[in-house]
């Protein structure tokens, strides 16, 4: 009887052991995975592999919708479906794990450094970055505003070699704050060594070469080559926040208000509108969207800081909850426009050929152009080779 007991004893043992080392089996298996998972799509037990492969899947597919359906004032269902579907796959709280981001993020910034490489027609075109950063281009001159590039050190979402890219196509880079998610001192180097213009709040940096300190308590004005800059005495907090008010001769006025929070500050900001006709606002996403609204009266409004990938998953501002506050404003008459990283949207007269009468949409391989006397031009207006 002793013996017998023994041997269950051991049995049980045995057994046990086997029951946890199969239920490790997919701890492991994650690590060291057995299969060739593009041939057989085996996930159970895989959860990592299966959202990289996930994402992997409708990356691709949300940039050609992107392309297909780019900025519009009036959003259509098509384009509508596709931002909240990005929304979903931005606020992973490990997106940093997958390498379809990454592709995608650079991918976009691809298109974008080729469009740049095409001719503006009138206006200004304006492209989209990450956070509150833009590139404005006009026939003259070439701005870029709050450019940094996002991410960590070790994995940037622009890379060095993208930002040289977008320095070697500006003449200036603005920056409204010290923040990290706006100035970024490796950035600004970059725009000094290239003998660019750095405009920049007093007391950012002070040994970084031949830069352009502003901001005072009093609306400053500089010439810059093809544009006129205005400085206007915002905040952030109690930090300087410079709000700026580009006028480019003649093909627009764009104000950029930077990270602007300074209650004190409404008494001033709520008369913009009285010393400049503002075309384009750029600015963020925010519960005072509506009185910067009135403050600044646009013709057209363009959100900032939306999913901020730094941000904790439930501070990430959604495209979704961009386009909900615009909603909300609705009844001011401000067309507002959501875009996403690489976009390009065009604010021009009617010469430009989005817009003429003689340019009609037509749809090729499933992707949107605009053509204008047999000519194919992409949304944002450049010809297609």
């Amino acid at each position: 009887m002793t013996d017998f007991s023994c041997i269950t004893g051991r049995l049980l043992r045995f057994g046990l052991l086997w029951v946890w080392a199969v239920a490790a089996l997919p701890v492991v298996a994650q690590r060291n995975s057995p299969f060739a998972f593009d041939d057989d799509y085996v996930f159970w037990g895989y959860p990592v592999v299966y959202l990289n492969y996930q994402a992997k899947a409708a990356y691709p597919l949300i940039d050609r919708m992107l392309q297909a359906y780019p900025p519009v004032e009036e959003i259509d269902r098509h384009r509508w479906l596709t931002l909240v579907t990005l929304d979903q796959f931005l606020h992973d709280a490990e997106y940093y794990r997958r390498d379809a981001f990454y592709s995608f993020v650079s991918g976009r910034m691809a298109r974008m450094l080729d469009g740049m490489d095409g001719t503006v027609f009138s206006g200004v075109r304006v492209y989209k970055l990450y956070g509150s950063g833009f590139i404005l281009r006009t026939r003259n001159t070439t701005v870029a505003i709050d450019l940094v590039p996002g991410g960590t050190t070790s994995k940037p979402f622009l890379t060095d070699s993208v930002i040289y890219e977008i320095v070697s196509r500006c003449d200036a880079l603005l920056i409204t704050n010290s923040d990290g998610g706006h100035a970024s001192r490796n950035v600004a180097k970059m725009f000094v060594d290239d003998g660019k213009t750095v405009v920049l709040p007093e007391g950012l940096w002070s040994n970084l070469g031949d830069i352009m300190p502003v901001g005072a308590d009093t609306l400053q004005t500089h010439e810059l080559g093809a544009m006129t800059l205005h400085v206007l005495p915002g905040h952030r907090g109690n930090a300087r926040n410079n709000i700026y008010v580009m006028d480019f001769h003649g093909n627009g006025i764009v104000a950029h208000t930077g990270a602007q929070d300074n209650d004190n500050d409404w008494d001033w900001m709520d008369s913009v509108h009285d010393l400049y006709s503002i075309d384009v606002l750029l600015t963020k996403s925010t519960d005072n969207l509506e009185s910067f609204l009135e403050g600044f009266r646009p013709r057209v409004v363009i959100t900032a800081h939306e999913n901020e990938m730094e941000s904790a998953v439930d501070r990430r501002e959604s495209y979704w909850e961009a386009q909900k506050r615009m909603k909300g404003v609705a009844d001011l008459g401000i067309p507002g426009v959501i875009m996403t990283w690489g976009e390009a949207y065009d604010y021009a007269d009617t010469d430009s050929p989005n817009i003429s009468s003689s340019a009609s949409k037509v749809m090729r391989n499933g992707i949107l152009y605009i053509e204008r006397k047999g000519a194919l031009y992409t949304p944002a207006g450049i010809k297609v080779k």
